[in-house]
C-alpha cells in the first residue's frame, strides 16, 4: 500500500509542499515539518514536528544526528513507499533514510531557486529518483531533471 511521506522545513517550503495536499486526499500520507511558532499549515492523515536545526549554528552535529534518529522512528512506525519534499534540511536525512527504507524519493526544488542550485537540492539530486525544478535555468545545474513551472 502506498503511504507518502510529505516532509519540508517550515516557511515557504511547507507553502510550496502544501499546493501538493489534494494527493494527501487520495493517498494515505504523513507530514513532517519543523516546529515553529508560525507554522499552522497541516495535511495528510498525520502531522509529525521535529525540531528546527541550522547548519550554521554551534552544536548542528548533535541536532542533525538527533533529527536523523527523530525520522528514523517515525519512518518505522510509518513505513512510507515515496518521499515527497520542497526540501530544505530537515528533508536530507528523510530522503537518506528514505532510500534505505525502499522508498521513492521525489525532490522537488524550492521555487525561490530559480539561478542556483539549493545545497539540498545538490545533495539529494544523487538519489533521487525523480527530480523536479520549477524554473528552466536549473536543467544547467540538474541535467535529468525535469521541468514542470511552478508548483503554486
Amino acid at each position: 500500500m502506498t503511504n507518502i511521506c510529505f516532509i519540508s522545513s517550515s516557511g515557504g517550503h511547507l507553502q510550496e509542499l502544501a499546493s501538493l495536499r489534494d494527493l494527501a486526499k487520495i493517498f494515505p500520507s504523513f507530514l513532517i515539518t519543523e516546529r515553529d511558532q508560525f507554522n499552522n499549515i497541516t495535511f495528510g492523515d498525520k502531522v509529525y514536528h521535529v525540531s528546527q536545526i541550522n547548519r550554521r549554528e554551534k552544536f548542528f552535529l548533535i541536532h542533525f544526528i538527533k533529527l536523523f534518529f527523530s525520522i528514523f522512528f517515525i519512518f518505522i512506525k510509518e513505513r512510507p513507499s515515496c518521499i515527497i519534499t520542497t526540501g530544505a534540511l530537515v528533508s536530507f536525512p528523510a530522503c537518506i533514510l528514505g532510500k534505505l527504507f525502499g522508498a521513492k524519493i521525489i525532490y522537488i526544488e524550492s521555487f525561490a531557486r530559480i539561478y542556483s542550485p539549493s545545497l539540498t537540492g545538490k545533495l539529494v539530486y544523487k538519489i533521487a529518483d525523480v527530480f523536479i525544478v520549477q524554473w528552466k535555468p536549473l536543467l544547467k545545474f540538474y541535467p535529468s531533471a525535469i521541468y514542470m513551472g511552478g508548483i503554486f
